[in-house]
């Protein structure tokens, strides 16, 4: 399993992208869908460790 730190720059470099990079409408649509799957992995992630 990846560390939980990489999901959360993930996370982190999504976010900047999508508030300071001049993207098109697709772009934008693909990096805003990127971004919801990285929130449910970190979210998955998170839970499966309270767990263990």
């Amino acid at each position: 399993m990846e560390d939980i730190r990489d999901i959360y720059a993930e996370i982190a470099e999504l976010r900047a992208e999508l508030a300071h990079c001049i993207l098109t409408r697709r772009e934008r649509r693909e990096t805003q869908l990127r971004l919801v799957q990285a929130l449910t992995e970190a979210d998955h992630r998170q839970r499966e460790a309270e767990v263990a």
